[in-house]
């Protein structure tokens, strides 16, 4: 949906509550959750971003924009990311109201300082929420046992793992072993973003910006590096992911073995996802799914061929 196909209600009660009316509104391409979203210029001067979405989209929907509203209403501000200035939930329609960040996304290629200052970015916000000052926050633990540890297993018998993943095929015995304790070394203090990509990533001249907080837990301050890094090791093919991950203390201090198993697990997780048909609502996620896993099965055969 755009701001224009809004119910008329729900445009009442955001200008209502910002307080202004809306002299123009944008609505950008992408994402991968179905609702509204767009970019507002108010006739005060001021500009917004606007999110907004209807229960009849799904609980999930629903579910995932109020544990957004509650990490913002508690993130500290020298935490990257835009300030929340309002939301509302009325039981049918959720919306969420931010600071516009003027940015763009990294260069597809992670090329310049891009990746430098996101990183850099990144310890920031590890120091800024740790320990996590979200009251009621899920760990990693709680948040991903539904989704976590089966994945490779199930992927036995699925015909068309060889032609998606042929290094995965020959390791299948590793990776289902792997898998199976991804959850021995994510307990932690810190709360974590859990879905930085190039697309939740803005950058301005002088800013750094970490955007929809939709997915955030409490665990190891390592596991947003462990989350991130796999798309940049398809998109920036010079790129030695491990090496990135050694260079900040969160990966340098993390114990290699559960680092490998929650690798493994996201890698399952991602793979069988990127060979289900697309949902209607965002036909291009398979094909992020894709990256995600050709990158994180890249990234571990780095880690397997060290120790051999």
């Amino acid at each position: 949906m755009t701001w224009q196909t809004l119910p008329e209600q729900v445009h009442r009660s955001i200008t209502a509550t910002i307080g202004a009316p809306v002299i123009s509104a944008a609505s950008p391409a992408g994402g991968y959750t179905p609702g509204a979203k767009a970019r507002l210029l108010l006739t005060d001067g001021r500009r917004c971003f606007v999110k907004a979405a209807s229960a009849a989209y799904g609980e999930w929907v629903v579910a995932a924009y109020r544990h957004e509203a509650a990490v913002n209403a508690h993130l500290p501000p020298a935490v990257p990311a835009p300030r929340m200035w309002a939301h509302s939930d009325d039981g049918e329609w959720i919306w969420l109201v931010f600071d516009e960040v003027a940015g763009r996304f990294p260069a597809s290629s992670w090329s310049g300082d891009d990746l430098p200052r996101v990183l850099t970015a990144l310890d920031t916000s590890t120091e800024a929420l740790t320990p996590n000052p979200v009251p009621g926050a899920p760990t990693v633990r709680e948040a991903f046992a539904p989704v976590l540890g089966g994945a490779w297993k199930r992927l036995r018998n699925d015909p068309a793992l060889a032609d998606a993943d042929p290094w995965a095929a020959v390791h299948l015995p590793a990776l289902t072993a792997l898998e199976t304790h991804w959850a021995d070394g994510v307990d932690g203090q810190t709360l974590l973003h859990l879905d930085l990509r190039r697309d939740n990533i803005l950058l301005t001249p002088t800013e750094v910006m970490f955007v929809d907080w939709a997915w955030p837990a409490v665990g190891a301050p390592w596991l947003d590096l462990v989350c991130f890094l796999p798309t940049v090791a398809v998109q920036s093919t010079a790129c030695d992911v491990d090496a990135v991950f050694r260079s900040r203390d969160a990966g340098r201090t993390a114990r290699p073995e559960t680092v490998d198993a929650f690798l493994a697990a996201l890698a399952g997780y991602w793979r069988m996802n990127s060979l289900l048909p697309p949902p209607s609502y965002a036909p291009q996620l398979r094909t992020e799914q894709k990256l995600a896993a050709d990158g994180a099965v890249r990234w571990l055969d780095t880690r397997f061929s060290s120790r051999r």
